[in-house]
């Protein structure tokens, strides 16, 4: 993917909100001064927030053929110790988050651009297959230690796709705009430093005037959000885009609500911007289709089609592939981008592929009859809210043992939880955000008369998503 990094040489790679500015020639001095302080194909915990150390700790984990684990650094201690005791890294960087109660077994051998790195004192002895590059979190696992593993083959296979149907090129720039750890934000990394663009890197808040004067300064040709991203953008004016620089908008991670896509799409009309709908799964390395922006508004709600060097299709129950239009069933994606297989500890890292290609998805869809793909419900309770991926059964297990007696479901993009008994609201869903990793601002609280359910005495999640709908 880095590989012609020597090529570019003088070109700006990554610009800061402090003004300061790296070449490719500056990344790969960096990294190189890294490499002679780290074991070969190390397996490197990567304690991640969006600052140049992060994203040069990731470029040295891909070029010099280590296996980098990336975690949040907003990530609990508690689910930190237990990500470290599961895989056993041989070494830990990070910059903002010191994990406690690793005095013992870690100790202190380098600061690298603000970054500390640790390196464990007594290695075990852990077998890496020799095609795993990156693993990346189910997103929203509520502590939970399982991990996508990514081939650098993966990750290849759809920046070349996403450069593709982008059009990116080595005059384009754009601008941390989520989380260093999400598999979005590392394809937007990964397909700009590609073709010799410039990233623009900010912790900062798009809520934050500040965010928007760097993003002007920085003469960013595209922006890329989820829905919440769009929400607040919604709200607080679309013109904060307007640098004179701008071609593109993208979003993914979870389905635009229609108002806001309509808003989007006229405002990307009216001043010749390009805006492209995406589906992805971190399991696809990330993304898996798009739509074309000169359908935006013919297709609204639509995922599009198959990105290049990948085929989606539909399975019934039985497995049998659905070839009519308007029959729902199972998104089924196949291509070199699928990953490897899951991983919940440094005991399975050295296994072969899992997958042959194929990703099941989980995702309910359909397509119409120009072969345009629109999803309608997931398998499982798992669901997307603000781009991270959260399993609201779990969720409902980890309250139910808080003593909470409470139900949850979705709605627009937020995540509804309700009751029969009184609670605190704000303790409640403050223990739900800590949970989740989630902002307060993704929950809501109703109390009602009686749980709705269903002729066997389930829950009726249906019913409990009209009472909130209607409620709210």
């Amino acid at each position: 993917m880095f590989e012609k990094f020597r090529l570019f040489k003088k070109k700006i790679a990554l610009i800061t909100d402090s003004k300061k500015k790296y070449t490719y020639e500056n990344l790969l001095t960096e990294i190189d001064r890294l490499n002679q302080k780290i074991k070969k194909r190390s397996l490197i915990l990567i304690i991640c927030n969006n600052s140049v150390s992060s994203i040069l700790s990731y470029i040295f984990a891909i070029i010099y053929n280590h296996v980098g684990i990336m975690v949040d650094s907003k990530t609990s201690n508690k689910s930190m110790l237990k990500i470290i005791k599961n895989f056993q890294p041989n070494y830990i960087f990070f910059s903002k988050k010191y994990p406690k109660g690793l005095n013992k077994s870690y100790k202190k051998i380098l600061i690298f651009h603000g970054s500390y790195i640790l390196k464990k004192k007594d290695d075990i002895k852990i077998e890496l297959n020799k095609d795993l590059t990156i693993l990346l979190s189910t997103s929203g696992s509520m502590g939970s230690s399982k991990f996508v593993k990514l081939s650098k083959m993966n990750l290849a296979q759809n920046t070349k796709s996403i450069i593709k149907y982008l059009k990116i090129n080595n005059k384009d720039k754009s601008i941390t705009s989520l989380p260093l750890n999400y598999s979005y934000m590392l394809s937007v990394i990964n397909t700009h430093l590609t073709v010799g663009g410039t990233i623009a890197v900010t912790d900062l808040s798009i809520l934050q005037k500040k965010f928007w004067v760097f993003f002007s300064k920085s003469k960013c040709t595209s922006f890329n959000g989820v829905p919440y991203n769009y929400e607040i953008l919604s709200k607080i004016g679309f013109k904060n885009l307007i640098n004179g620089s701008l071609k593109i908008l993208t979003q993914a991670g979870g389905k635009l609500e229609k108002k806001i896509n309509l808003k989007i799409i006229d405002f990307c009309r009216k001043n010749k911007l390009r805006f492209y709908a995406m589906y992805g799964q971190t399991e696809a390395s990330p993304r898996i289709s798009y739509l074309n922006p000169k359908y935006s508004k013919m297709k609204i709600g639509s995922i599009g089609k198959a990105i290049p060097g990948c085929k989606i299709f539909l399975e019934d129950e039985s497995k049998n592939k659905i070839n009519k239009p308007f029959i729902e069933g199972e998104l089924i994606c196949k291509g070199k981008n699928v990953f490897m297989g899951y991983s919940e500890s440094y005991k399975d890292l050295y296994k072969e592929s899992q997958t042959k290609d194929i990703l099941r998805t989980g995702d309910l869809s359909y397509f119409d009859n120009e072969n345009f793909y629109f999803l309608t419900s997931r398998k499982n309770r798992v669901v997307k809210i603000f781009g991270n991926r959260i399993d609201i059964e779990q969720l409902e297990n980890l309250l139910n043992k808080q003593k909470f007696d409470v139900y949850c479901v979705e709605l627009k993009n937020k995540i509804i939880i309700l009751s029969e008994k009184f609670y605190e609201r704000e303790k409640l869903i403050r223990y739900a955000s800590n949970e989740t990793n989630l902002n307060i601002i993704a929950f809501d609280y109703l109390e009602i008369n009686k749980f709705p359910k269903t002729q066997n005495g389930k829950i009726d999640y249906s019913k409990l998503k009209k009472i909130a709908n209607d409620r709210l």
